[in-house]
């Protein structure tokens, strides 16, 4: 995105067809799905940034049946789909990103 000023960490994220990894050596534990897209993240950098996130997550992982199932949270609703939630994703993770006119104006409606 050539609106974006990325951090060293960028390329922990990788895009493989309709879906987004972070791949820092641990197997991810949440399933974020938005439109056709699914981001494979983990919860910790997620619950620590993000009040609704956090919510989200409790409320999703108290209906799993088993511990070692992953968390699947589909957010259909959020403004500019993907391309919004992979920013957010991004600063979750501590990756520096610049806000500009055109990244900000996806994540006011």
């Amino acid at each position: 995105m050539a609106c974006m000023k990325l951090g060293s960490k960028t390329d922990s994220f990788q895009r493989q067809g309709q879906a987004w990894f972070c791949t820092t050596g641990l197997p991810s534990d949440v399933v974020v799905e938005v439109g056709q897209m699914s981001f494979h993240l983990h919860k910790f950098p997620l619950l620590s940034r993000s009040g609704l996130m956090e919510k989200l997550i409790s409320e999703a992982s108290a209906s799993l049946e088993k511990q070692d199932q992953k968390c699947v949270i589909n957010l259909s609703d959020i403004p500019a789909g993907p391309r919004t939630f992979e920013l957010i994703a991004k600063f979750c993770y501590g990756v520096k990103l610049e806000l500009t006119a055109s990244n900000v104006t996806s994540w006011r409606h």
